[in-house]
């Protein structure tokens, strides 16, 4: 029943709308050109022959985020908010995993239920506040939760069964989160305002996810896929009405993030080609394919410009990169070893 159901390890992220400041007048059109240059951030990990780092990115500089002696760590999402860079993710200590945020470089470790693991996925800042959404497992099944700073809240899946949340909007004072729920037959994509559930549509009969949520005029935009009888399918939902979006037709593909701008929405994802996997973003309903071969997790759109975050295949590695437009840029890791990239965000 279940060909992607489980304890993910990796990542999607919730999206978010950017907050863009005014700059100030500059009589040399020079200084003024290079003050409307946008940075751009991203994050996600690292492996190098002391283990798995989590990182983030600032342009092409990489920034380590501490982790807990040689046990591998991630960072799945990145937020901005001040000038002070805010990162999700979990480590392992020597037993389970932990989720935890880091604020610069100093990690909040974020309560599952103290014996098992558990997982952040997705980051917001409102107010001041930090949110996050994951997961944790008790002894049974995985129980999705946001936290509020490091106030976890737990949210209803079908109350038996494993569900995951992987990605939080925060407006108005309203939590809204995205993800999924397994009812002992199937997997229902969902979204959760505060802790009331929506499920949301798939083909019926057969999985489907929920990674990726935003809200945007008074409206609840999530993206994920569904699966029929022999493939997965990429789509959106704008509130529990799903648009499909194309693939090349006969293989999977999937759509991990959702962005909206100037009414538009943005989503990006990757699909299969027979042979390898061609990262992408839909504008609408129209595709936009990325260079090398990999996977898109996160999307940004910024004064009309689109941009991704993923990896590429190089030889036997994977490369952590993020596409303006077309144009990728490659992000460090160690040099040897594989890498990724899952968030996205561009201040």
């Amino acid at each position: 029943m279940n060909r992607f159901y489980g304890k993910w390890l990796l990542v999607g992220l919730a999206m978010t709308v950017a907050v863009i400041g005014l700059s100030g007048c500059s009589a040399d059109p020079k200084e003024e050109e290079e003050e409307d240059q946008p940075t751009i951030y991203t994050a996600g990990y690292y492996q190098a022959a002391a283990g798995i780092t989590p990182c983030y990115w600032t342009g092409t500089t990489r920034t380590d985020l501490p982790k807990v002696g040689p046990y591998f760590a991630v960072a799945t999402a990145i937020y901005i908010s001040g000038g002070t860079v805010y990162t999700a993710g979990y480590y392992w200590d020597d037993s389970k995993a932990i989720p935890c945020y880091w604020t610069g470089t100093t990690r909040t470790d974020l309560p599952g239920d103290g014996t098992h693991e558990a997982y952040a996925q997705s980051i917001f800042i409102s107010g001041g506040t930090v949110y996050t959404a994951g997961y944790y497992w008790d002894d049974s099944k995985a129980i999705p939760c946001y936290w509020t700073g490091t106030t976890r809240t737990d949210l209803p899946g079908d109350g038996t069964h494993s569900a995951f949340a992987y990605s939080i909007f925060v407006s108005g004072g309203a939590v809204y989160t995205a993800g999924f729920y397994a009812d002992g037959s199937n997997i229902i994509p969902c979204y959760w305002t505060g802790t009331t559930r929506t499920d949301l549509p798939g083909d019926g009969t057969h999985e489907a996810y929920a990674r990726s949520i935003i809200f945007s005029g008074g409206t609840v935009y999530t993206a994920g896929y569904y699966l029929d009888d022999l493939k997965a399918i990429p789509c959106y939902w704008i509130g529990t009405t799903r648009t499909d979006l194309p693939g090349d037709g006969t293989q999977d593909a999937r759509a991990a993030s959702i962005y909206i701008s100037g009414g538009t929405v943005y989503a990006a994802g990757w699909y299969g080609d027979g042979s390898n996997a061609i990262p992408c973003y839909w504008t609408g309903t129209t595709r936009t394919d990325l260079p090398g071969y990999g996977e898109a997790r996160s999307i940004f759109v910024s004064k009309g410009t689109v941009y991704t975050a993923g990896s590429y295949r190089y030889g036997l590695i994977d490369v952590p990169c993020y596409w303006t437009g077309t144009t990728r840029t490659d992000l460090p890791g160690d040099g040897t070893h594989e890498a990724y990239a899952y968030g996205i965000f561009v201040d």
